[in-house]
């Protein structure tokens, strides 16, 4: 499945749609029997209406087509291309109403092309939505496989197109002198057998939805939310015959929340695609800096805090303390129990080191048997106690091992750089001297016998 548009509808999500569906048909019950009556007139409202579709519509078409170009399912193409041309044929009827900006109308418009682009738009959405349903039922339920150029150009033709088309139908209201669209003395009333086509074809529209889509798909219940209201726009503006009544307000209500409805749902889409992406890259982050076997931090992760720890020690005049770890004869355990064994036995001792770490340290797997504690903060005392509450962890595990001490066992090397009782200045020029100093008092404690601390000599 492609996203969460075009993926299964859960009962919350057809639920919540079908509510909205049912305030919509309710909002159209309530407000025919009023349509006639007269409110305040607001003079702004219509034009501040058309810009809003304009807009929402503009938006619906981008992420559509977004959509289509990230899926190449033609149905997303197809619907942008519907709502392209809802935002170019209302974004013409807008320049060319009659008192807008000019008395008379912007580019050339007739006394009534403004209302003949109002009919292109609400029959043209439907009809383009038609046309998308059918796109869809010849698309295979497969992903299409990258295209060739022609393939990706007539693909694109059903977004451009109907753009195209829309800004086509403008020169043509222009250009031709045409008779009102329906019998009244404005453009705009909308009444007798023009509006009622128009609720025709919003009911076909639906009908083909239902029967396409069978409301399978979340993106097929939003749509036919969206006709919904295209529907009540046409009815109320059908009923209505003055500007400024009640019918007349809702019905531009209406005709923004048509493409304005789509827009929430696709930036509910993208936000919950987002939380997802951000949930699976903390995913990502999280395992990768952590050692597949043993849990803890890997090497890579110790490489680059370990840095950064030191250059804030350095900056801030503190103590870091680095302890160096070394399971004991761990080869002739692994020669004993076998691999399998050798990795609990690794897994065992990391997680008995990370028990015994204060709030801010951080154990990693340095390499092999080899681990590594860096403790901010600490002083080089603090570092032995701790070593020496890691080495007595391990010790309590009591696995047994050929090896002399008869279970298994750790030795430990600690070295500190910064200020603090006992650091080491040398240690404290570059990370790579802490490094090479603890390891080096590791190797004094295998030295001196194992299963024990050494501190790195001063100098």
């Amino acid at each position: 499945m492609y996203g969460l548009l075009i993926g299964p509808a859960t009962r919350r999500q057809a639920i919540f749609a079908g509510l909205c569906a049912l305030a919509i048909m309710l909002t159209l019950a309530l407000a025919a029997p009023r349509a006639h009556d007269t409110l305040p007139a607001i003079g702004p409202f219509m034009p501040m209406c058309a810009l809003t579709v304009f807009t929402t519509s503009g938006i619906a078409a981008f992420m559509l087509g977004a959509r289509f170009a990230a899926t190449r399912l033609p149905m997303l193409g197809a619907l942008g291309g519907a709502y392209a041309f809802t935002a170019i044929t209302v974004a013409l009827q807008l320049l060319m109403f009659p008192g807008v900006f000019t008395r008379t109308g912007l580019l050339g418009a007739g006394p009534y092309s403004a209302a003949w682009m109002w009919v292109f738009w609400h029959a043209g959405f439907p009809a383009l939505v038609i046309v998308a349903e059918l796109v869809r039922s010849r698309a295979s339920d497969d992903p299409p496989q990258r295209a060739g150029l022609g393939l990706d150009a007539r693909a694109w033709l059903l977004i451009l197109g109907p753009a195209v088309f829309a800004a086509a139908l403008g020169v043509f209201v222009v250009r031709v002198d045409l008779v009102a669209p329906w019998h009244a003395s404005t453009a705009a009333k909308a009444t007798g057998a023009t509006g009622l086509a128009i609720c025709a074809l919003n009911l076909v529209a639906i009908a083909v939805v239902l029967l396409k889509g069978r409301l399978r798909l979340v993106l097929d219940w939003w749509i036919v939310v969206a006709l919904l209201a295209s529907l009540v726009d046409a009815a109320l503006n059908t009923l209505s015959v003055e500007r400024f009544t009640l019918g007349w307000y809702v019905a531009r209500i209406f005709s923004m929340f048509a493409p304005g409805v789509l827009v929430c749902v696709l930036v509910w889409e993208v936000t919950a695609l987002y939380r997802r992406l951000s949930e699976e890259h903390a995913s990502l982050i999280q395992t990768s800096a952590h050692d597949a076997l043993t849990r803890v931090y890997n090497r890579s992760y110790f490489d680059e805090q370990f840095r950064r720890s030191f250059e804030r020690a350095t900056r801030g005049g503190q103590p870091l303390s680095l302890v160096m770890i070394d399971v004991d004869h761990f080869k002739l355990y692994n020669d004993a129990h076998g691999h399998l064994h050798g990795d609990a036995c690794l897994s065992a001792v990391a997680e008995a080191l990370a028990r015994t770490l204060r709030p801010g340290d951080f154990v990693a797997r340095y390499g092999g048997e080899e681990f590594a504690l860096v403790l901010p903060g600490a002083n080089a005392d603090d570092a032995c106690a701790v070593a020496e509450r890691a080495r007595a962890a391990v010790a309590q595990l009591a696995m047994p091992t050929p090896a002399p001490a008869g279970r298994v066992t750790v030795s430990a090397g600690c070295a500190t750089s910064g200020s603090g009782g006992a650091a080491n200045p040398a240690a404290s020029a570059v990370p790579h001297a802490l490094i090479a100093a603890a390891d080096a008092a590791l190797y004094a404690a295998k030295r001196a016998g194992r299963n024990r601390v050494a501190r790195a000599a001063q100098s």
